[in-house]
């Protein structure tokens, strides 16, 4: 069930406990002192217990909430630390029976995340050792619900006093840096990395001027432009499902659908370079190690080189 986490039908939504008591509910107290405590066979019933009936009130007030098997776990993966809550549901199913005739059953599907919330417990320490001002950086919480089903699962999120939302800086830097860095590592993607970042970026700044959020379905489908042309669909497909599942990982965080920050961009985007007697801005894709290059990055000479300069530039340039 683990690996079902930040798979293309079960993106995540990364967040923390709500700000507020109201908001908050019993569970993140408990899970507080279950944490701190010596996290006995006792003390984790006692935290189930409280969650469930918290899941059991919020549901209540849904219309189209649905059952389902409650699925409590501790765990450590990579020497790291979690507590999952997950839905299960059952499916139908076939079995023989003794005398070797198909028969249906009902059984326990765990190829599918209907719903679930997980936390990082290290990275829960860290954001309750930050400063408040960086305390947005570390999401600890992800809150998982098939693409069908997200807006009937809000109240498992409400239950456990979750609140969503990855600091808009974040999800653009690591949205930007990536997604090239999936193409940097594999040796048949990685010629293409410049002309993928300059598209992301301006898609990214679209985003920005449109008001409207950037989602992994779109930086996914901008890569399969650039995947080589030799790849054929089921390659194409595999590619980006990897990709949107990177994406949508617990260390990389970016989520299904997300704020752009222009500030961000033009990190990414810009360079800018200052001494006491001068100062030059440009567009990081304008940057070239050619001659012909708008402006060529000359290491061999230690020297900027600006190619076609506009009228207008060489009379300011001239200008007594």
């Amino acid at each position: 069930m683990l690996c079902c986490y930040g798979t293309k039908d079960n993106n995540a939504i990364f967040g923390t406990f709500a700000s507020t008591q109201e908001e908050r509910g019993y569970f993140p107290g408990k899970f507080e002192k279950f944490r701190a405590g010596k996290q006995e066979k006792l003390d984790f019933i006692e935290l189930t217990k409280t969650a469930m009936n918290s899941l059991q009130n919020k549901a209540r007030d849904v219309n189209f909430a649905s059952g389902g098997y409650i699925l409590f776990a501790s765990y450590v993966s990579d020497t790291k630390p979690f507590l999952l809550v997950a839905m299960i549901k059952q499916r139908a199913g076939i079995q023989l029976n003794e005398k070797l005739e198909p028969v249906g059953i009902q059984e326990l599907d765990l190829s599918k995340l209907h719903k679930a919330a997980r936390i990082n417990v290290e990275r829960y320490l860290q954001h309750e050792e930050a400063e408040e001002e960086d305390k947005d950086q570390f999401s600890y919480l992800s809150f998982v619900s098939p693409r069908t089903n997200q807006s009937a699962s809000g109240y498992f999120i409400k239950a456990l006093g979750c609140s969503g939302g990855v600091a808009a800086s974040r999800a653009t830097d690591s949205a930007c840096k990536e997604t090239a860095k999936f193409f940097r590592k594999n040796s048949e993607l990685k010629a293409n990395v410049k002309e993928l970042k300059a598209d992301v970026l301006s898609y990214l700044r679209e985003c920005y001027d449109e008001k409207r959020a950037a989602s992994i379905n779109d930086l996914t489908g901008i890569a399969r432009k650039h995947l080589p042309a030799n790849y054929g669909d089921d390659k194409r497909n595999e590619m980006e499902k990897e990709l949107a599942e990177h994406l949508n990982s617990k260390d990389v965080q970016v989520p299904n659908e997300f704020r752009v920050h222009l500030a961000t961009i033009n990190k990414h985007a810009k360079i800018k370079l200052k001494t006491a007697n001068w100062q030059f801005q440009f567009e990081k894709h304008a940057l070239g190690s050619t001659e012909n290059a708008e402006i060529w990055y000359d290491k061999t000479n230690n020297r900027l080189v600006i190619n076609n300069l506009t009228e207008e530039t060489k009379s300011a340039i001239t200008d007594d």
